[in-house]
């Protein structure tokens, strides 16, 4: 019986350690969820080329004259493989050369001096054939010098080289007249007279210089004075001497006091300097009489030789270049009507002094439909929306027919020019809406300039800023 007695505390043993086992096998167990994963990879291929440019047909012109018209075909090509919606405007830039309203160098009384510092050669053909050359004292500042050779009409017409067939010589025909009226102190000149000429030798007032003699400023009787009125030889007339000449022309300009026309130059003792000529109702290089004092004999008789002038505010011809940008042009639009085209006309100074350029339009309408093109805004912010979209491959009709150079531009508006027309454009693409029609909501958005998009050309907002620009534009979009 002890025996079985101890077989059972055995087995109440092993149970307790199996039953041990198992709690340490049960706290140390992992439990899995059931899980599932799946991909799946759609992929979608683009291969576009995109570009819109301008097209167009158009020469310069090497003169361009005032009321001359210049054929200028310009509309908008679709270069690439995307259907487009287009807006274009114009802008322009002028570079002018032209003479300042006011002169920085002034004579007035007896006394004339000036430094320009040193003279340089122009490359623009246009300007040094005006006599033009650019001060190296400010870099911008231009002087006009007289020719003082004879010049051939192959100048003016290109095929005349016999220099003695109505050739010129600038110099000479600003001393035309035969009488010097004026020089300013410390000048000195001499000439050759065709006839016996009286005035000489200072110690002998009755002696008569024999013709074709030369003659000396210094050897005139009585000693050559200053702003006194002389009769010379035009023809030979030669400054040797700095400082400014005036001359006074064998021009009647009526019965009143100042019956004469006056020119003149400032002679550095190379280079002759032109004057101002402030006045566009007498000859090439007068002086406006207002800018002279005048005084005649001691009769007041206007049909004797004046005893002197004196310069009151003559001025020495100076021009300077000018870059206005597209900021400083005023613009204005003038919509079509039924006997003219539209036109863009771009405007720098005014009066007499004004540049303008007319660049004519075609194609404009108010309807938005078609092959045409709606202007939006006004002056330099006229946009142009094209109605339709701009296929792969084709061109919208044309927006630029012409451009004229006002013949209003006066000659005074400029000695030479040049104008830079920029056509610009913006586009954006046509879009497909989720069942593949074309829509131009992209174009709507884009082109207001939402959420940073495409810059707008004009205001966002039109008809008093209830609606964006664009708003106004019914685009044709192919289904």
């Amino acid at each position: 019986m002890k025996t079985m007695k101890n077989s059972k505390k055995n087995e109440t043993r092993v149970l307790i350690a199996s039953l041990s086992i198992a709690a340490v096998a049960v706290a140390g167990a992992t439990f899995a969820w059931f899980t599932s994963k799946d991909e799946v990879t759609n992929r979608l291929s683009a291969s576009a080329n995109y570009g819109t440019e301008w097209a167009e047909d158009f020469t310069p012109p090497e003169d361009w004259l005032p009321g001359q018209e210049i054929n200028k075909d310009a509309g908008i090509v679709n270069t690439g493989n995307v259907d487009a919606f287009v807006r274009a405007w114009i802008e322009g830039e002028m570079n002018i050369v032209k003479q300042k309203a006011t002169s920085a160098t002034t004579f007035t009384g007896n006394d004339a001096s000036f430094s320009t510092g040193s003279l340089v050669d122009v490359a623009d053909a246009s300007l040094s054939d005006a006599g033009l050359k650019k001060s190296t004292a400010d870099g911008k500042t231009y002087y006009k010098l007289l020719h003082t050779t004879e010049r051939a009409n192959d100048a003016i017409n290109g095929s005349d080289t016999n220099v003695d067939d109505n050739t010129y010589d600038e110099v000479k025909a600003v001393q035309a007249g035969g009488w010097l009226a004026f020089a300013s102190t410390g000048a000195a000149f001499n000439f050759t007279p065709e006839q016996a000429y009286p005035y000489v030798n200072a110690s002998d007032e009755n002696a008569v210089g024999a013709a074709g003699t030369a003659i000396a400023s210094s050897s005139i009787k009585n000693t050559w004075t200053a702003g006194a009125g002389l009769a010379i030889d035009s023809d030979t007339f030669v400054p040797t001497a700095a400082g400014l000449y005036i001359f006074r022309r064998n021009v009647d300009l009526g019965a009143s006091a100042n019956v004469y026309e006056y020119s003149g130059y400032y002679f550095d003792g190379t280079n002759y300097y032109a004057l101002k000529n402030t006045s566009n109702t007498n000859s090439d290089y007068t002086i406006d009489t207002s800018k002279l004092t005048i005084t005649y004999d001691e009769n007041g008789v206007t049909t004797t030789p004046v005893v002197s002038v004196v310069p009151d505010g003559v001025e020495l011809y100076e021009a300077e270049r000018t870059v206005v940008e597209n900021a400083g042009l005023n613009w204005t639009y003038t919509p079509p009507t039924a006997d003219a085209q539209g036109k863009l006309t771009a405007t720098y100074g005014t009066s007499a002094d004004a540049i303008s350029i007319d660049v004519a339009l075609s194609n404009i309408v108010t309807d938005h439909q078609g092959e045409t093109w709606t202007a939006l805004g006004t002056g330099a912010n006229t946009t142009f929306y094209y109605n339709n979209d701009l296929e792969a491959g084709d061109t919208t009709s044309k927006l630029v027919d012409s451009v004229t150079l006002s013949s209003a531009t006066k000659k005074d508006a400029y000695i030479a020019f040049d104008f830079d027309l920029n056509l610009k454009l913006e586009s954006v693409q046509v879009s497909l809406d989720s069942t593949g029609n074309e829509t131009v909501d992209s174009a709507k958005a884009d082109f207001a300039g939402a959420s940073g998009n495409a810059p707008t050309k004009i205001s966002n907002a039109v008809n008093g800023g209830s609606a964006p620009e664009v708003d106004d534009i019914t685009w044709t979009a192919a289904t």
